[in-house]
């Protein structure tokens, strides 16, 4: 009985050793966790740390310098550097903070723990007899010793995960006045010129409308198959236009049981991938759905980064997928009050998604913009806004002195720093039922009220520049849907029963009409000298874009009723129809 007991004792004060040794540590562990904590949470409250503060100034610094070499593409590829080491400084801070405080919670549980157990065990301990306690000097000796060589281990593992959570701001940047030969760092974004390379949004690059390539084609025939590539039958219904990067072609479509985005070869027409989009929220919700015939459920185009494609929904739905179609992330905005059912498409700014989620009335304060993380889905900045809901697109311009994300809302025309959300300048010009979108051209942002007039806006000013900036304003027969398209010189407007109207853009002058045999709903778009209109029977007649009306002999047709705009790439055409997908261009 007595060595059973003895035998025991020795164990308890082994086993105290030990605890005792593991409640050091974990409190030790914990206050270093606490204390990063507490250091990144100050960071975060009171600025910048202050070699991220240096790289931000050098931002401002760079921004001027653009400003007066806005065509410099070594200052634009400092720029993006620098912009993406700021924020991967950001996001280091706040995924740290996310973990941190996990890591502190089980730390802190496991020093309560280790010390319920260690005072449990000294008490049994303190009622040994002293020649006990003396016999086991020597083995308690070499119980310490391990656990002091278990206690460093412990602390060396513990400093590796410290420095492994702490968020590392060492950027590294070319000094701008540097003489040396090095390479900029390389952004997580394609530059301008892959942009404008592609059609990477709602009407291509910049939401313009207008073709970097000239050698679009110029005739094709769907009866006979007379240029057409190819053409695909189309799963599920959908009012969005085709985005396209590189050799992949992507839309959605949606009815009231399911929303699908699909990929497709530009060379094939082949279907290459089709993933659902799903969330609780909106499976919850779709009683509360308003849905209006000309919209359906699939109204809003997509965006494409060159890396990953983004989808949103009738209901609020987004999602992320890469090129291969492996779903990145999935979330609801909640469903939107909009008696049009929501229809306004997406853009893409260096590693953001930004949403423009109007909704209900002007003063209901449900309107808002989302700047998502195209990577995670996390809201990088959310800005409210006083505007009702509409049925136009946002518009990403570069002024030169820097870019501006422009939308356009009853009752304000409103631009904002993309970057940041902050807003830049407003103009309150706009009634109801909005469906154009805005364009800039001509150093001009051009704005319809539907049916009224055609405003033109210079976007140098801020605050509320509605008495200060309007350049110029015509009353006219303004479009109700077909967004304007400009080259540069003039702009051109089309209405839905066909009146095409050419302004000059610099004084507002009318400076000819024209009515066409169609009605259009798919906004008008340039490539080279041509103006491309597609009627919504499937006619698509060419224009020339110059100060007198001249019309290309020949009309091209499909056999197919069209509402989407069409995306433009080298040598082809890319058209949606009411139940074919289709490839324009030579074999």
């Amino acid at each position: 009985m007595n060595q059973t007991m003895n035998d025991n004792n020795k164990h308890d004060m082994r086993w105290y050793s030990t605890v005792r040794g593991i409640a050091v540590v974990s409190g030790v562990f914990s206050l270093i966790v606490a204390g990063l904590l507490m250091q990144n949470y100050i960071a975060d409250q009171r600025g910048l740390p202050e070699k991220e503060a240096l790289y931000s100034a050098k931002l401002v610094q760079q921004k001027e310098l653009l400003s007066q070499n806005p065509r410099s593409e070594e200052i634009k590829n400092e720029l993006r550097g620098l912009d993406l080491e700021l924020r991967q400084g950001y996001f280091q801070r706040k995924a740290f903070a996310r973990r941190g405080k996990y890591l502190l919670l089980v730390s802190i549980a496991v020093f309560l723990l280790a010390m319920k157990k260690a005072i449990s065990l000294k008490q049994a301990l303190a009622m040994l007899e002293p020649e006990f306690r003396d016999q086991d000097i020597e083995a308690k000796s070499r119980m310490q010793a391990r656990w002091a060589v278990g206690m460093l281990g412990i602390i060396i593992v513990g400093g590796i995960l410290a420095l492994a959570f702490t968020p590392g701001i060492e950027l590294v940047s070319t000094p701008i006045d540097s003489g040396e030969d090095s390479t900029p760092p390389q952004p997580e974004y394609p530059t301008d010129e892959e942009y404008q390379n592609n059609w990477p949004i709602f009407r291509g690059h910049g939401g313009m409308g207008i073709s970097t390539h000239s050698d679009a084609p110029t005739s094709w025939n769907g009866e006979n198959g007379e240029g057409i590539l190819w053409k695909t039958k189309t799963l599920l219904p959908g009012n969005n236009s085709p985005i396209v990067w590189g050799d992949r072609i992507f839309i959605s479509g949606a009815n009231e049981t399911e929303k699908v985005v699909y990929c497709y070869s530009t060379d094939s027409g082949e279907l290459l991938w089709q993933e659902r989009v799903e969330t609780p929220q909106s499976t919850a919700a779709k009683d509360d759905l308003q849905i209006f015939e000309d919209t359906g459920y699939a109204a809003s185009t997509m965006a494409c980064d060159g890396s990953r494609v983004y989808a949103v929904f009738i209901d609020g739905d987004i999602a992320c997928f890469d090129l291969e179609g492996r779903r990145v992330w999935v979330k609801n905005l909640g469903i939107p009050d909009s008696i049009y059912g929501y229809a306004t498409s997406l853009v893409v700014y260096n590693t953001l998604v930004l949403v423009q989620y109007d909704q209900g009335e002007a003063d209901d304060d449900k309107s808002a913009l989302f700047a998502l993380e195209g990577k995670t889905g996390q809201i990088v900045w959310r800005k409210q806004r006083p505007v009702a809901n509409t049925w136009t697109s946002p518009i990403l311009i570069d002024t030169g002195a820097g870019k501006q994300f422009v939308t356009c809302s009853e009752p304000w025309v409103i631009a904002y720093d993309p970057d940041t959300g902050d807003e830049l300048w407003k103009a309150q010009l706009m009634g109801v039922d909005l469906a154009p979108s805005p364009i800039y051209a001509n150093g001009l942002v051009f704005v319809i009220q539907p049916n009224e007039t055609l405003f033109a806006i210079r976007p140098d000013g801020r605050g509320d520049v509605t008495e200060t900036h309007v350049a110029w304003t015509v009353d006219c027969i303004a479009p109700d849907i077909c967004s304007p398209v400009s080259n540069g010189k003039l702009i051109f407007l089309l209405t839905t029963p066909g009146v095409l109207t050419c302004y000059d853009a610099t004084s507002g002058d009318m400076i000819w009409e024209h009515e066409m045999d169609d009605a259009f709903q798919s906004s008008p778009s340039i490539a080279g000298e041509w103006i491309y209109l597609l009627s919504e029977e499937g006619v698509t007649y060419r224009i020339k874009a110059s100060d007198k009306y001249e019309e290309a002999e020949s009309k091209s047709y499909l056999d197919e009723w069209l509402k989407a705009s069409p995306a433009f790439m080298d040598g082809r055409i890319f058209i949606r129809g009411d139940m074919h997908l289709y490839g324009i261009g030579e074999k």
